[in-house]
């Protein structure tokens, strides 16, 4: 891989910045045009449609990432913004010269979608195919940094289908139908109020029914507020119980096993809608996002894209080091 930790000092020449700023998380890092990482910044998530504010969370990441480098001898960067797309991208690239300016830097940052620095993350071919599952979730064939074809990643309240926050979604969906006598009983009817409502969940836990099911007598008070928990929190907050969906999947729950089966499904759809747009016998297979790290959806995807692909995929490494990555080679080429 191109690039090596370790502390840079000042006589290392010029820098480049790479951010990758998702839903969740927002991270920069400073990069020597030879590979020495010389510093490392986080902050909040960055995406709007998530509820982020876009300017602060990256302006946090990049001052704090910057330290005491000489902002003078930063000559580029790139910033991958999870809404970047062409539907938020004039609000987005404001928010990162935005940034760029209040952290005292000249010019302007180059500014592409967060899934082409996942895909620059993980592998070194130009072109290749990532599929992705964080807060977001969707497949994308990348040339060169940019995106030749994209399926889903419009966001959590017409897509990202198989996401930590579809999943998250489906969890609570799972279990205020359990509530009501819609769904069948399930394990996420104590786990997803006890994440939400921590300590003040555990009379309402306490006095359901042995078992779940139509006519039985469940406090109101418990589904309304898991209601009340949603819809005061951004979407993203909901990602959160991701986990406690794949836990129960991998203890045998079958409504949690359901969830990730069609969470997988949905992402490997994906990957079948973009394969067209993919030319040349050289390419990247990558998988990125904390859902295709490990457990059962990742497990699934991975299975699925050894059996259309021949190959195992490769995981996205540091998205702040393929945000760099991309600003080398566009100052380069």
């Amino acid at each position: 891989m191109f690039y090596r930790h370790g502390v840079c000092s000042e006589s290392a020449g010029t820098y480049v910045v790479g951010v990758d700023a998702g839903g969740t998380h927002t991270r920069a890092a400073i990069v020597t045009l030879d590979g020495v990482v010389a510093g490392h910044g986080s902050g909040p998530g960055a995406n709007p449609n998530s509820g982020g504010d876009t300017a602060k969370a990256l302006t946090t990441a990049l001052t704090a990432a910057l330290g005491s480098v000489d902002a003078t001898r930063v000559v580029g960067g790139v910033f991958g913004i999870a809404g970047a797309g062409a539907a938020g991208r004039a609000r987005v690239v404001n928010a990162a010269n935005t940034a760029w300016r209040a952290a005292g830097l000249t010019g302007e940052p180059d500014v592409v979608t967060d899934i082409a620095v996942a895909y620059a993350a993980g592998s070194d071919e130009p072109a290749g195919i990532v599929v992705f599952a964080g807060t977001g979730a969707g497949a994308a064939v990348i040339n060169d940094g940019e995106i030749e074809r994209r399926a889903d990643a419009y966001g959590w309240l017409v897509g990202d289908e198989g996401s930590a926050v579809w999943l998250g979604r489906e969890a609570v969906r799972a279990a205020l139908r359990a509530y009501d006598g819609r769904g069948a009983a399930t394990v996420l009817a104590e786990t997803v109020p006890r994440a939400m409502l921590g300590e003040a969940a555990e009379p309402l836990v306490t006095a359901l029914p042995a078992t779940l099911g139509a006519g039985l007598a469940v406090d109101p008070a418990l589904p309304q507020a898991i209601v009340k928990e949603v819809y005061s929190g951004p979407p993203a907050a909901l990602g959160r119980l991701a986990p406690f969906v794949t836990s129960a999947a991998e203890e045998g729950d079958e409504v949690a096993r359901r969830i990730v089966a069609e969470a997988a499904d949905c992402l490997l759809c994906d990957v079948d809608a973009v394969r067209p747009a993919l030319a040349g016998p050289g390419h990247g297979l990558v998988v990125a996002g904390s859902l295709l790290d490990r457990g059962p959806v990742a497990d699934a995807v991975r299975s699925g894209l050894r059996e259309r692909f021949g190959v195992d995929p490769t995981p996205a490494g540091d998205g702040t080091l393929g945000a760099a990555r991309l600003a080398v080679r566009r100052l380069t080429r």
